[in-house]
């Protein structure tokens, strides 16, 4: 009776399948809708605090070279028409689109006008 056998899975085969299933259900959205659309998602998730300048500029200036090297009219429209919350410390922020961080010489792209 102590000799019983059975197909057992271990904690471990567990964990690395449903982490190996994780990884393919986000490859799958990232390469359905497209890297730009993962990436907005994402952020959107992720990203629902106020962001400090510097952190602005640099997320257009990344947007204005994936326009450059691209060319996809989604990423001017991102360019042109998100709003980031920008803490100007404390309390305060403040709402900017990188045309307007643009306008006050703090990003440069002359390769996008909105």
């Amino acid at each position: 009776m102590n000799n019983k056998k059975g197909q057992t899975l271990s904690i471990n085969t567990i964990i690395i399948t449903i982490l190996a299933i994780f990884v393919l259900v986000i490859l799958v959205v990232a390469l359905a809708g497209g890297s730009g659309n993962f990436m907005d998602w994402w952020n959107e998730i992720w990203e629902s605090q106020a962001i400090d300048a510097q952190a602005a500029i640099l997320k257009c200036d990344g947007l204005c070279t994936r326009y450059d090297t691209v060319g996809d009219e989604s990423l001017r429209n991102q360019f042109c028409t998100n709003v980031f919350e920008i803490s100007g410390g404390g309390e305060d922020v403040v709402e900017m689109t990188c045309a307007e961080l643009v306008s006050n010489g703090k990003v440069s792209c002359s390769s996008i006008s909105c």
